[in-house]
C-alpha cells in the first residue's frame, strides 16, 4: 500500500510540476519577408529564472546556447545572432536570436519550426502568405497570461489579412484562449508591376520604330 501511495504521489508531483512549468514563457517573433521568399526573423522569449531550477528548458523552449542554435539551424536557416541574458530586476531569463532564412517555405526544416506550416507564393492576383502554428507547439509553455506575438513585414502593400495591418506590417497578438485550434495567419500582398519590354517601355519602343519607318519612307 505504501508503494502505491508513493507511486501515486510521485506521478501527482510530476503532473503538478508540468502544469506549473507550462505557462511560464513569453514569446515574440518579428519577421522581414522579401519578395523572393528569403528574410530575417528576430525571436525573443523569456521566463522566470525560478522555472529553470531543474533544467535548461521550459516546455519546447530551450535556454541553453548550443540547444537554441541547434533548434533553429538547418540547411535553410542560420542563427546569426544569439544572446541569452538575465534580467535581475524581475528575475527573468531571456533568449534573443536572429535567424536568416533562404526560403520561407522551408523554415520547418529547422526543429524550432518543425510544427509550423509556412507558405509564400504567387497567387492569381496577389502574393499569398500563410503561416500555421500547431496548437500543441505553442501551448507547450504558455498560458492565457503570456505574451504571444507575431509580426511580419512584407515587401509590398498588404491587400488583406486576418491580422492587424499597419502599412506593410501585420501583427497577430494571441493568448492561450486563441490556441484551441491551430493558429492560422494569412495575408495577401500586392504584386509589383512588371516593367521592361512588357510594361511601360514597350509602347515607347513601338512608337520609336514606327517613327524610324516613316522617316525611311520619306527618304
Amino acid at each position: 500500500m505504501k508503494k502505491i501511495l508513493i507511486t501515486f504521489s510521485s506521478v501527482l508531483f510530476v503532473f503538478l510540476l508540468g502544469v506549473f512549468l507550462f505557462g511560464c514563457v513569453d514569446f515574440e517573433m518579428q519577421t522581414e519577408l522579401n519578395k523572393d521568399g528569403s528574410g530575417t526573423m528576430k525571436i525573443h522569449y523569456w521566463t522566470k529564472k525560478s522555472n529553470l531550477t531543474m533544467g535548461t528548458s521550459v516546455g519546447d523552449f530551450s535556454f541553453d546556447e548550443n540547444q537554441v542554435k541547434s533548434n533553429y539551424s538547418s540547411g535553410n536557416t542560420e542563427v546569426t545572432e544569439l544572446k541569452i541574458e538575465d534580467n535581475d530586476a524581475d528575475s527573468t531569463k531571456h533568449v534573443k536570436l536572429t535567424v536568416k532564412f533562404k526560403d520561407f517555405n522551408k523554415i520547418s526544416d529547422a526543429k524550432g519550426f518543425a510544427k509550423t506550416k509556412p507558405y509564400w507564393g504567387e497567387g492569381k492576383d496577389d502574393m499569398e502568405f500563410k503561416f500555421i502554428v500547431n496548437k500543441q507547439e505553442q501551448s507547450s509553455g504558455l498560458t492565457s497570461s503570456n505574451v504571444l506575438k507575431y509580426e511580419f513585414e512584407f515587401p509590398a502593400e498588404v491587400v488583406s489579412t486576418n491580422g492587424v495591418k499597419d502599412g506593410k506590417k501585420v501583427t497577430w497578438d494571441k493568448t492561450l484562449a486563441d490556441l484551441k485550434e491551430d493558429l492560422v495567419m494569412t495575408a495577401n500582398i500586392k504584386k509589383e508591376k512588371k516593367c521592361g519590354l512588357f510594361g511601360f517601355e514597350l509602347p515607347i519602343v513601338v512608337l520609336f520604330g514606327l517613327s524610324l519607318l516613316a522617316l525611311s519612307r520619306k527618304k
